[in-house]
C-alpha cells in the first residue's frame, strides 16, 4: 500500500482588506492502486475519447487530478474531461488542473473517465489512485 497526500494552499495578502491563508491536506493512506500518466489525446471529438481509468478497476475512493500542461495563450488547448454522462464534463484551459473524487464502479452504470482535446493531439497529465 502507499501514501498519496495532496496540499492544497491559498494565500493572498492583497485580494481583500485582511489576509487569506489556507492550507488544506488530503491523505490517502491506503492506495494500492493506480498511477501517473502523460497522454496525447488522439481525438477532439466526445465520441473517440481516450479512455483514462476503467470504472471496473476503481470503485469506492477513488481520486483523479488532471492538469492541462498546455501553456498556448489561445483558446484550442481546451481539455475536456467526463467522469460520466449525467455529470457533464469538467474543461481545463491551459495551465488548469482538477482534483476529482470518483466512485467509477459503484454506480448502476460504471462509466470510466475520458477526455478529449479540443483540438488533435492535445497532451494530459493525470494521476489516478484508490
Amino acid at each position: 500500500m502507499a501514501t498519496v497526500n495532496n496540499t492544497l494552499t491559498l494565500s493572498s495578502t492583497d485580494l481583500t482588506t485582511d489576509a487569506i491563508s489556507l492550507s488544506v491536506l488530503n491523505t490517502q493512506a491506503t492506495a494500492t492502486l493506480g498511477g501517473i500518466s502523460r497522454v496525447k489525446l488522439a481525438t477532439k471529438v466526445i465520441a473517440g475519447a481516450t479512455v483514462l481509468a476503467l470504472a471496473s478497476q476503481f470503485t469506492e475512493g477513488a481520486m483523479i487530478w488532471v492538469y492541462n500542461p498546455s501553456t498556448a495563450a489561445s483558446g484550442n488547448e481546451r481539455i475536456y474531461v467526463a467522469l460520466d454522462a449525467a455529470t457533464g464534463q469538467i474543461q481545463l484551459n491551459s495551465g488548469d488542473w482538477a482534483v476529482v473524487p470518483w466512485k467509477g464502479g459503484t454506480r448502476s452504470t460504471p462509466t470510466n473517465i475520458t477526455a478529449w482535446g479540443q483540438v488533435a493531439d492535445n497532451v494530459l497529465e493525470f494521476g489516478v489512485f484508490q
